[in-house]
């Protein structure tokens, strides 16, 4: 009898836990992982790319455009992604990196300041059922209600790559322009990102 009563008490107990409603559901991503995806399409150059730019606005709350002039950040492979800081239905996700040095956008390659020691990139993120898309035109934006999930609210203008991507990034730019100063520029960031290495 006894074994009767805990199996009835059990089926009570989860027949009053209610279910969770269709529109209640999450996706199950923190925002670590939400921002660990993002870092990966980030450091080999995914939005260097319209298809890539694409691919990564589906990590943010508002899409955002190409930039017109790049700020490219060249950092090593050995960073870390930090747990995130969580408060209701938002969180910071701070990633440590050491950065390498950067390129402008006549290629020119700036040399890291000296330091060491590691610096600190930060995403906030929101959880919410509600995303913005760009329409067919490609400029509209137009508002998603779906599945809440955690997306990058806002991201700051810099693009960070890794050495490897780096080199692709110039050697492309390089050989799309005729103009000399560019090329020179592209030739000394490549030696510089060579010596470094």
């Amino acid at each position: 009898m006894k074994k009767l009563s805990a199996f009835a008490m059990l089926m009570l107990l989860l027949l009053a836990i209610p279910a969770r409603p269709q529109g209640a559901q999450t996706k199950e991503q923190s925002p670590r992982t939400v921002v660990e995806e993002f870092w990966k399409l980030e450091i080999e150059g995914g939005r260097l790319t319209a298809e890539g730019q694409q691919r990564a606005n589906t990590f943010f709350v508002r899409p955002i455009p190409i930039p017109l002039t790049k700020e490219v950040v060249v950092i090593d492979r050995d960073f870390s992604v930090w747990d995130p800081i969580i408060n209701g239905n938002g969180a910071q996700v701070m990633i440590g990196v050491r950065s390498l040095g950067g390129i402008d956008s006549s290629l020119h390659y700036l040399p890291p300041d000296g330091s060491a020691v590691k610096e600190g990139v930060g995403y906030h993120l929101l959880l919410s059922d509600k995303h913005w898309e760009f329409g067919g035109d490609g400029k509209t934006l137009k508002e998603v209600i779906g599945v809440p999930e955690w997306r990058i609210d806002r991201t700051g203008t810099k693009i960070f790559l890794t050495v490897d991507a780096a080199r692709r990034y110039i050697t492309q730019a390089r050989d799309k322009t005729a103009d000399p100063l560019i090329r020179r520029n592209a030739d000394r960031a490549l030696a510089a990102l060579n010596r470094d290495q």
